[in-house]
């Protein structure tokens, strides 16, 4: 009997890796260097929700892989630990971007389960409303890719819940708002906006420093013993600096280095394993309006691909319009651009020329 294949296929003699999950996005370390004052702020926010009051409500936003979410999943990591009056609950907007799916979230998170239909949002509120009270809990709501809410009406109304549950529900609860879009505050209804104005954190790129020494401590926890070159992590650290200063890009590299110095069996992970893997691994960490493409129609998917076929140039809006006349008119057209731009998947930039103006879009990295 021939051999099963994974057993030929056994584990290499060098072993490289100790806990490869170190080098995942959403692995949580106990230090996040170069983030303690943005860490401070937020728990300036959120300290009250400690005894029971009412937390202030934060806007974090900046550029992909500054830390935003890592930063606000680990204060409210600390903040659990700390008191068990605040509730943590974490939404995630691009798959949950209705009043009755992010409601939803927080009833479950309270241990409410609620029937998926024939119930109505404003009802699953109140059940919150009432259990949140009656336990003496806090929920503490992280809106990561808020952006996406400003898509609809209904998603702008869960902004405007959470914010004004205070002073109409009389209940304690913070919202989180997590975004790249820097204009995203301009959006909101006026009350929404006064609440996150105060706390809105921008998060910069991390400097070369500060991504040597994230890869230095990740290094450490997922890097058997010498396993690495010594100019390994500052290589990665300038790629990745190079790149926009994202630290998603840092780790995705060092990860894959990795895996290609396992897959060459070598005794360990060397400069040269770096080069080889760097082209593919900036394309496959940097983040691309691909990862959105499942939620949007066919339309859409066609709109993003023709941009995206533009290059980082741009397409003139005039000129996507004739390459989809046959598809779709030109006002519907302006309508779904728009609702791509609020949800952060592209850009436009208002240009002047001879026969006129027109609009430049591109896509949002």
């Amino acid at each position: 009997m021939a051999q099963n294949i994974f057993r030929r296929s056994a584990s290499p003699e060098n072993q490289i890796f100790k806990n490869e999950e170190a080098l995942l996005p959403d692995f949580l370390p106990q230090q996040l260097p170069g983030r303690e004052r943005e860490i401070q702020e937020l728990v300036f926010c959120l300290k009250p929700a400690a005894e029971g009051k009412q937390p202030q409500h934060a806007l974090l936003f900046g550029p992909s892989g500054t830390g935003k979410t890592t930063v606000a999943r680990f204060v409210l990591k600390e903040l659990s630990e700390y008191s068990q009056h605040p509730l943590p609950v974490y939404v995630n907007c691009w798959e949950r971007s209705s009043r009755f799916s992010v409601f939803s979230a927080i009833c479950d998170a309270l241990g409410e389960f609620m029937p998926r239909r024939g119930i109505a949002a404003d009802e699953i509120f109140g059940r919150i409303v009432e259990i949140a009270k009656k336990e003496g809990r806090v929920p503490v709501v992280v809106l990561d890719e808020a952006d996406r809410l400003c898509a609809s009406q209904d998603g702008l109304q869960v902004l405007y819940d959470l914010c004004r549950a205070g002073e109409v529900h009389s209940l304690k609860i913070g919202a989180i708002a997590i975004t790249n879009d820097e204009q995203f505050h301009i959006r909101l209804d006026p009350r929404v906006r006064s609440s996150f104005i105060q706390n809105s954190l921008a998060f910069s790129p991390y400097s070369a420093l500060q991504l040597r020494e994230i890869l230095r401590q990740r290094s450490e926890l997922a890097f058997m013993p010498g396993a690495l070159e010594a100019d390994v992590v500052p290589l990665c650290a300038a790629v990745a600096f190079k790149n926009g200063g994202d630290a998603r890009v840092a780790l995705h590299l060092l990860l894959s280095a990795g895996k290609e110095a396992e897959r060459q069996n070598a005794s360990r992970v060397c400069v040269e394993h770096v080069r080889q893997v760097q082209s593919q691994s900036l394309e496959a960490s940097s983040v691309k309006a691909e990862r959105k493409l499942p939620q949007m129609d066919e339309v859409d998917q066609k709109i993003v691909a023709l941009i995206k076929e533009a290059g980082k140039s741009g397409i003139e809006s005039g000129k996507l319009y004739e390459k989809l006349r046959r598809t779709i008119g030109e006002r519907a057209l302006r309508n779904r651009i728009e609702a791509l731009e609020k949800s952060g998947i592209i850009s436009t930039e208002e240009l002047q020329l001879r026969q006129g103006r027109t609009r430049l879009i591109r896509i949002k990295e």
